[in-house]
């Protein structure tokens, strides 16, 4: 039999404590924000949902983690105190063996403790972000391990030079985000038609946002640029 693993703050739950996953199926779609609007006198209802952001959003999800394994019996009780220490109320950085390019993050809570002799059981509950983030930032070393070949990006924006001009095209996800721009020296970009001044080091323009689909950057200057962005999809 094959177990299914997951990784949470970077402990490994089935090498570090035999625990493996009961379920597969522990991520839940997150709910979209609907919003209605009815019209007297007529039929149906104004649909509103995307009237304030441009686009639909999501509540939080939720992510169920169903463990169990064999351990001597006395064993349990500090093992079970240790999970709370470690996982209960905490934020979680969660990433399952089977998605490794992603992970997903949120508060967990620790319930439904059991234990029959050596058997034991429990649950991590995790309240989740909606999306799940590309477990590589565009500033930060690729890697080969985790990524996908059919439907992963390489995102390299860091210490990009600009002598002059040059055009930096970032594929964006379904997640809108408004990336960090770091630059060493001041110069400008240009992003849909208008043009922005960038001081030497860390900027946040708040016009820039990078959507889904491709999003080009195009910086005037002299100096390097990192582009501070990751993507994230449901």
């Amino acid at each position: 039999m094959i177990f299914l693993s997951v990784n949470i703050n970077g402990i490994d739950m089935l090498n570090t404590y035999r625990m493996a996953l009961k379920d597969r199926h522990c991520v839940q779609p997150p709910v979209p924000k609907t919003l209605y609007m009815d019209i007297p006198g007529a039929d149906g209802s104004i649909d509103l949902s995307t009237a304030n952001a441009g686009r639909i959003v999501f509540e939080r999800r939720t992510i169920t983690l169903n463990f169990g394994c064999g351990k001597p019996m006395d064993k349990w009780p500090s093992l079970f105190s240790e999970i709370l220490q470690k996982f209960h109320g905490q934020e979680g950085k969660i990433i399952f063996d089977d998605d490794p390019g992603y992970y997903y993050q949120g508060r967990m809570t620790v319930s439904d403790y059991e234990r029959a002799r050596t058997l034991g059981t429990f649950t991590i509950t995790v309240d989740a972000d909606p999306y799940k983030y590309e477990l590589l930032s565009g500033d930060e070393d690729w890697l080969w391990d985790p990524f996908n070949l059919d439907t992963g990006v390489i995102r390299e924006y860091k210490d990009v030079v600009i002598d002059g001009s040059k055009e930096l095209i970032i594929p964006g996800t379904e997640k809108w985000i408004i990336p960090d721009i770091v630059v060493s020296a001041d110069m400008t970009v240009s992003f849909e038609g208008k043009e922005y001044e960038l001081k030497a080091g860390e900027n946040k323009i708040y016009d820039i946002v990078i959507k889904e689909g491709e999003n080009v950057l195009t910086f005037s200057g002299n100096g390097t640029v990192t582009v501070r962005y990751r993507g994230a999809i449901l």
